[in-house]
């Protein structure tokens, strides 16, 4: 059976819990009898070093944005997309267009038409 993993080695948390048994056990000197000192130490040292952790934690989430890093104004802005996008399609014209579609009648026909020209006769 192999020691859990808490994040931290387990000889800082037996030495907490024993200074928070001898706080303890020299602040109920006088209060209460010896052999009571030492059962109220054993019990609460693991029940102050909870509440300290759960104290401590509290804080760090409270204080926390105090002490995260700004973010960087001078590197690269997020890219946004424009508001308009061009329209790529043709405008329209009311006069003659340039390019004849396909279903629009042709207005002169491409052979020329023989037509009386003023030729001299001989």
């Amino acid at each position: 059976m192999g020691v859990p993993d808490l994040g931290y080695p387990l000889w800082l948390l037996i030495s907490v819990l024993i200074v928070f048994a001898v706080l303890l056990y020299y602040m109920l000197r006088g209060r209460v009898s010896e052999r009571m000192r030492v059962l109220l130490a054993v019990v609460l040292a693991p029940v102050c070093t909870v509440a300290a952790i759960a104290v401590a934690v509290v804080l760090s989430a409270l204080l926390s944005p105090f002490y995260e890093t700004p973010p960087d104004l001078t590197g690269p802005q997020p890219r946004t997309s424009p508001a308009t996008t061009p329209d790529t399609t043709p405008l329209e014209t009311t006069g003659p267009t340039a390019s004849p579609s396909p279903t629009a009648s042709p207005t002169a026909s491409p052979t020329a038409s023989p037509s009386a020209s003023a030729t001299a006769s001989p």
